[in-house]
């Protein structure tokens, strides 16, 4: 049996390449050419190859930078997307001016507070309510994309000591 029926056909094979070329630098610059050249191949790993040789070079992409949020239900606020590093052992008590969302890109965060500890790997996503006192702690590197939407005049992050 070929990858191709393994893998539930060429539609399926398709979308693997699609997938991995985004994930391999492809992403919206992906072709339907290069798409129709890489299903012709007979494995996804072939497919991949070809995709990622066909698929043009994408630009940089644009620096985070907040935004208006508007039609929120506790009123305006402005969206502030980070892409954070944080070092190994790295510890920060601390609370948020506004709702903030986390979705861990790598490494693993451990928050604790007064209900306990609970620990995100990466692919985990939690949020955290404004005010709520937490402590966050990594013992490796770790990368997470943080999304806060704060109020006029609030801060992101406030350290607590």
């Amino acid at each position: 049996m070929d990858d191709a029926t393994r893998f539930g056909g060429r539609r399926q094979s398709i979308g693997l390449v699609m997938a991995a070329t985004a994930l391999i630098g492809g992403g919206a610059g992906y072709t339907a050419g290069a798409v129709a050249h890489a299903a012709t191949a007979q494995s996804p790993t072939t497919a991949v190859r070809a995709a990622s040789a066909a698929a043009p070079t994408r630009a940089a992409p644009a620096p985070l930078a907040p935004f208006p949020a508007t039609g929120l239900p506790a009123g305006p606020a402005t969206g502030v997307p980070q892409h954070l590093s944080f070092p190994a052992d790295f510890t920060l008590k601390h609370t948020h001016g506004g709702p903030t969302y986390v979705y861990v890109l790598a490494g693993t965060l451990t928050i604790s507070d007064n209900a306990g500890v609970k620990t995100y790997p990466a692919g985990s996503f939690f949020a955290e309510s404004p005010g709520h006192v937490h402590t966050v702690h990594t013992a490796r590197p770790a990368e997470a994309f943080v999304l806060t939407f704060l109020p006029p005049g609030a801060d992101a992050t406030i350290p607590v000591k």
